[in-house]
């Protein structure tokens, strides 16, 4: 099904394309964001079970940059944003409800359609024109991407100068298990261990945090070398050797737990730019946490770069 020519279109619902949302909209611009996911957030992912409360992806996030520390600032008070821990004098926050409860905020106000897969995007004189795996069609003026580079890649026709710039850029895996544990975890106070040491690479006492749940739920998060070696590995057989290297932190038995595998978890490196804009056509800007840095900040602030580069146009 056609659908009418959008202002702009922004590919990706976490928090880079909801930052690019967000500061076009306020710009007066009708912006829709597309989504593959079931929600919102992306690496800022929540998920219940069996009694207990678990973030699986990103843990916490900084404010240094005054841009985003006013964002944080408006959520504090509420279950949205709060102090988690301080190191090296820089607090680390949370949000009480879940990880994901901040790019849900986020998200309010805006056009947002999720559980799309887009399978093509091709340039058509002014416009972009995207086709969904679901048969869907849509088209647009400006075009935002902001899902990991390597699937920007597949998706759009671009320069060989936009593409030898961009093909350097790599991702990280990571495997995390989430444990539900008969008891207390081991882990101290705060609740968080950063272990780096392979095959952990960190845990997290999501009750410690504050989130709620009756039972105790740990998060592990496997360093990127085992993440590698063992993505093809049955889950059970690399859920035993985490739990087994994570036991000295775990201090009760483990009840249940799930498996979860981030193909693209962090970059291994980042672009010396927020975004990257590509002129010559209907408006392009590429962004994310390989352009602003490997944080919740960083992705929010690429978001915002982007979506000034296409305002400045």
């Amino acid at each position: 099904m056609n659908s009418p020519v959008e202002d702009c279109i922004v590919i990706g619902a976490g928090l880079s394309g909801l930052a690019a949302a967000r500061t076009l909209q306020s710009a007066g611009l009708g912006v829709l964001l597309l989504d593959k996911g079931r929600r919102v957030g992306g690496r800022m992912a929540s998920r219940h079970f069996e009694g207990a409360h678990f973030d699986y992806g990103a843990q916490f996030f900084t404010a240094r940059d005054p841009e985003f520390r006013r964002v944080v600032d408006g959520f504090l008070g509420t279950d949205v944003a709060a102090p988690w821990f301080d190191r090296e004098g820089e607090t680390r926050y949370c949000s009480p409800l879940g990880m994901n409860a901040l790019p849900q905020s986020l998200a309010e106000g805006l056009r947002v359609v999720c559980g799309v897969t887009v399978a093509a995007v091709r340039r058509d004189q002014n416009l972009w024109r995207i086709v969904t795996e679901e048969g869907e069609e849509y088209s647009t003026e400006v075009l935002v991407v902001t899902t990991p580079v390597p699937q920007a890649l597949a998706l759009l026709e671009l320069s060989e100068q936009a593409r030898n710039d961009l093909s350097t850029i790599e991702y990280h895996r990571c495997v995390a298990i989430l444990a539900v544990l008969a008891g207390e975890s081991a882990i101290p106070a705060p609740g968080f261990l950063r272990i780096a040491q392979e095959p952990l690479q960190t845990l997290a006492d999501n009750r410690q945090k504050g989130l709620d749940g009756e039972m105790t739920g740990v998060t592990i998060l496997a360093g990127p070398a085992f993440s590698l070696l063992h993505w093809e590995t049955a889950k059970e057989e690399a859920a035993k050797l985490l739990l087994a290297a994570a036991a000295p932190w775990l201090g009760s038995p483990v009840t249940h737990w799930r498996y979860h595998r981030w193909r693209y978890s962090q970059p291994v490196q980042t672009f010396d730019a927020r975004c990257y804009g590509i002129e010559g056509g209907p408006p392009l800007v590429l962004a994310g946490d390989a352009f602003g840095g490997p944080r919740v900040e960083g992705a929010f602030l690429s978001g915002v770069a982007a979506a000034n580069w296409l305002l400045e146009r």
